[in-house]
């Protein structure tokens, strides 16, 4: 069915997203945006690379479905796990970190530093993220099952879909304000 008032939800949690990097990291230094706690951590940067790296996955799908051009192969039309991927998907990208996971490579961002214009490129992969959201308002949310980008066999409703996916924006927006939060992070 459509769901109107669910793709207007989304796009409000999505516009907090980019209320939130406004607020934390308008203002920041080249060497804040690539600071890292610890080796194995992510810096600002990183955090926002993987969101543009895993919305931009999802593009190609989204705008076929709000083009009206998207078909299901068979595998995502009567797969018996669609239901249970997307609710595990709900589950383990929480907004609030329960446990720590580790990305899929195709979506892991590049280990070099960046420069400022990272977050500008966050913008604008969050605005067309947006749109295309938005553009999702006639679609039968619930019957639409489109496949996971990274995992071919994984699918999922798109109403799973965006709540994970929403969720998942929010996760590494909060880890990259942990990054901030941190006693050795550089002072201005």
């Amino acid at each position: 069915m459509t769901d109107g008032a669910f793709i207007e939800t989304i796009l409000q949690k999505g516009k907090e997203a980019k209320e939130k990097v406004i607020h934390e990291f308008s203002d920041i230094s080249l060497e804040q945006l690539n600071w890292k706690p610890s080796p194995e951590s992510w810096s600002i940067a990183q955090c926002l690379e993987h969101l543009i790296i895993a919305d931009s996955a999802y593009f190609p799908d989204l705008k076929n479905i709000s083009e009206g051009r998207f078909k299901m192969d068979l595998w995502p039309k009567y797969s018996l796990f669609t239901r249970l991927c997307g609710r595990l998907m709900k589950g383990q990208l929480q907004e609030q970190v329960k446990k720590k996971m580790i990305a899929p490579k195709k979506i892991q961002p590049k280990k070099s530093d960046k420069n400022l214009s990272i977050v500008d490129d966050y913008y604008k992969d969050l605005d067309t993220f947006l749109d295309l959201i938005s553009n999702c308002k006639n679609a039968d949310i619930d019957k639409t099952i489109i496949t996971s980008p990274t995992i071919r066999i994984v699918t999922y409703s798109l109403r799973d879909a965006l709540s994970f996916l929403i969720q998942h924006e929010h996760r590494h927006l909060n880890q990259a304000i942990r990054v901030k939060a941190n006693e050795g992070f550089p002072r201005n």
